[in-house]
């Protein structure tokens, strides 16, 4: 059935392709939140599909344009999606069965029958015949000319200009800060949250789903309902909430070998689904604290270029600096629990200290890539006796590992917070264990005084 779109909505449908509702509102002189808000009321109208592709939110029903007398007629139909990297190379060596493709790429069937599938989806011809080979109708139209190296600086460019854009808006904003003030007699609230890997889905060998990205949103509300609960377990009262991002918040793309298979989101969707629930994370926090203080550390699947030169321009870093932005727009706008969050960003360096208790304690968070979760050897409790001596520290944490616990040290406390992500192939090659429980432990909370570290608690998945 046609409908009228109004001057606004055709006005906000001109103005797509978009990278982000933030984006979107700003091109039309509007907020994130209405773009939002606009983009459901369009996708309710007939001939109009409201979809982010290729990183860009678009209409992806087809050109449409107005009648006369104001309903809507959808001309022409989409183009063909670009394939990835490996449904391209499966698409160029048809005509093949899935049996065929599955040893060429060492993997099943059933996972080269869910790229068949993707490829349809986006448009491209694919048939079968009676003996069960898949037809590639289409191959000559692939862009031969295009190699992959092509492909891959395209992609960085995309996402430089992604940062940069981010940058430049945040230019016409300020820093959110918000100083701590701490009250003798009183403390801070601690939660270390690390290696989210959104993006990922993880099957054990019966097939079931044991880890999915759609889960990722009621996880993290999951760390901040138990964080609040076991701050009212406590029992203190508190001057600030420390939120730490420990990075690997996206999982990224071929990071390690055979990644791909495990994927169900592309990168620049990994970084949207996150949005919201930390903003979200954010506010709550913000309502329940008088100051809240976001230290976010880059983790190394957010690396985007191959090379891993920089660290400047980092898929984690853009998430972090998306939600800033966000938060700094908030306060300009005068919304008061905005007002109440300091952001502090680790960038280049494999490390962020940050103060605890207005500066009586110092705080140093990793990645943890480049510390191991033990400190069982000489070599090892040498490496930490020295990044004490650098940093001084009076409490410090990682991830990485996607283990759990407290290094046995000398030293001052090193919280190890393992991942909402069960262990795999991967977890073994970096020196953790595969953990089979279904409760595991996801994240740590603490209260800390003006003389160090008082109760601590992991989170895990029970009650999830």
């Amino acid at each position: 059935m046609s409908e009228e779109l109004t001057d606004r909505q055709r006005e906000y449908l001109d103005a797509l392709p978009q990278p982000s509702y933030q984006a979107w509102g700003a091109a039309v002189g509007s907020s994130e939140s209405s773009a939002n808000e606009m983009a459901d009321k369009l996708d309710a109208v007939d001939g109009i599909e409201i979809e982010k592709r290729d990183g860009q939110w678009r209409n992806v029903a087809g050109d449409v344009n107005q009648r006369d007398d104001g309903s809507l007629v959808k001309d022409g139909t989409p183009d063909r999606e670009d394939l990835t990297d490996r449904e391209e190379y499966i698409y160029k060596r048809l005509p093949a069965n899935a049996e065929s493709l599955a040893d060429d790429l060492g993997v099943s069937e059933r996972v080269i029958e869910a790229h068949l599938d993707a490829i349809a989806e986006k448009g491209w011809d694919l048939e079968a015949d009676e003996a069960g080979n898949y037809l590639g109708v289409d191959v000559d139209h692939l862009r031969s000319s295009e190699n992959k190296g092509q492909r891959t600086r395209a992609a960085n460019e995309w996402w430089q200009n992604r940062h940069d854009y981010l940058a430049h808006e945040f230019q016409t904003l300020d820093w959110p800060r918000a100083d701590q003030q701490p009250t003798p007699d009183r403390e801070d609230w601690v939660t270390h949250l690390t290696d989210l890997h959104a993006g990922d889905r993880v099957r054990r060998e019966d097939g079931r789903v044991v880890y999915d990205t759609d889960d990722i949103p009621e996880v993290i509300d999951h760390i901040t309902r138990r964080s609040l609960a076991l701050s009212d377990k406590h029992g203190s009262e508190y001057d600030t909430a420390h939120l730490l991002w420990g990075g690997d918040f996206v999982t990224g793309e071929g990071v390690y070998e055979g990644q791909h298979e495990h994927l169900e989101a592309w990168l620049d969707e990994q970084v949207d689904l996150l949005h919201d629930p930390l903003k979200n994370q954010l506010r709550t926090f913000a309502e329940e604290f008088g100051t809240v203080q976001v230290v976010a550390m880059i983790g190394n699947h957010g690396t985007i270029r191959a090379s891993g030169t920089t660290g400047r321009v980092n898929a984690d870093l853009l998430l972090y600096k998306s939600l800033r932005n966000t938060i700094a727009a908030l306060v300009d706008e005068g919304v008061e629990w905005a007002e109440r969050v300091n952001f502090l960003l680790g960038e280049a360096r494999a490390y962020r200290n940050f103060e605890l208790r207005g500066g009586e304690l110092r705080g140093h968070l990793r990645h943890g890539q480049n510390r191991k979760p033990q400190a069982e050897t000489s070599a090892r409790e040498l490496d930490w006796k020295n990044t004490l001596i650098d940093h001084d520290f009076d409490l410090a944490y990682i991830g990485h590992h996607h283990v759990s616990g407290r290094i046995p040290w000398s030293g001052p406390p090193v919280f190890v917070s393992g991942s909402p992500k069960p262990g795999g192939e991967f977890v073994d090659k970096i020196g953790g264990t595969r953990d089979a429980r279904d409760n595991r432990e996801i994240a740590h909370v603490h209260g800390v005084s003006d003389d160090g570290l008082t109760g601590s608690f992991p989170i895990d998945t029970r009650n999830f």
